[in-house]
Parts: C-alpha cells; structure tokens; sequence
C-alpha cells in the first residue's frame, strides 16, 4: 500500500506592517526617480549633447541605484527575522 502526500502548507503569522511600510516609501521613490529618468531620457533625445541634462541622469541613476540597494537591505533584513 503506499501513501502519497499532496502537499503540506505552512503559515507564519506575522506582524509585516513596518516592512510593509518600509517597502512602500521605498517603491514610491524609485518609481519617482523612473518617471524622472523617463523625462530627462525624452529630453535628450532632441539634445543629446546637453550637458545639465547628462547630468541629471548620472544623478537620477545614482539615486535609483541607493534606492534599490535600500530596497535590498529592507529585503534582506525582512528574511533574517523570518
């Protein structure tokens, strides 16, 4: 006779609201710093040789790189305490 195991599921009960919201601010600014990445890459498209616009974007990509750096630590954070 054998026996067959369908599937076994576990919950953890936990308390996400502070990473919830953690998670949340940081989304919201990296979606800030895309749409503002968007703008500045369909101004350079008439000017690509402006320097204060080449500016702008190696900004705005520096600060989508520290926001999504963030993002991962909040992430990683998150699975040690799980």
């Amino acid at each position: 006779m054998s026996k067959r195991i369908e599937g076994i599921t576990i919950e953890i009960g936990g308390n996400t609201t502070k990473l919830n919201k953690a998670l949340a601010g940081v989304n919201k600014e990296i979606g800030n710093t895309q749409a503002q990445l968007k703008d500045v890459e369909r101004l350079m498209k008439s000017d690509p040789l402006n320097t204060q616009l080449l500016e702008q974007k190696q900004r705005l990509l520096g600060k989508a790189i520290e926001d999504t750096t963030l993002k991962l630590e909040s992430l990683k954070e998150a699975e040690k305490q799980v």
